[in-house]
């Protein structure tokens, strides 16, 4: 996963330590949370962040941050209807691409 694989491009140059710190922890996890939202969108086809959260164990905040990175990784995409976003009470729809 190429997004998320430095710590250094996670925080500004002024951060406090504990930033780096937890910008660390994040690369860690960032891999695991990712594998697991891919596979749970396989498994269903399309959902979005919410219904992710009942397959991946993961919170609406961890899968908003990930879905993208699987997007810029070409590894998912937004379901598209008309050339707009499908949504779904308020969360966009997401397949594996």
């Amino acid at each position: 996963m190429g997004a998320a694989t430095d710590a250094r491009l996670l925080v500004r140059a002024h951060d406090p330590v504990t930033s780096m710190e937890a910008a660390e922890h994040a690369v860690m996890f960032s891999g695991p949370h990712c594998d697991r939202i891919e596979a749970a969108l396989a498994e269903l086809g399309q959902a979005t962040a919410w219904e992710l959260t009942h397959a991946t164990g993961l919170t609406v905040v961890q899968i908003d941050r990930r879905l993208p990175e699987l997007a810029r990784a070409g590894r998912a995409r937004v379901v598209q209807s008309g050339g707009d976003d499908v949504c779904r009470n308020g969360y966009r729809v997401w397949e594996v691409a």
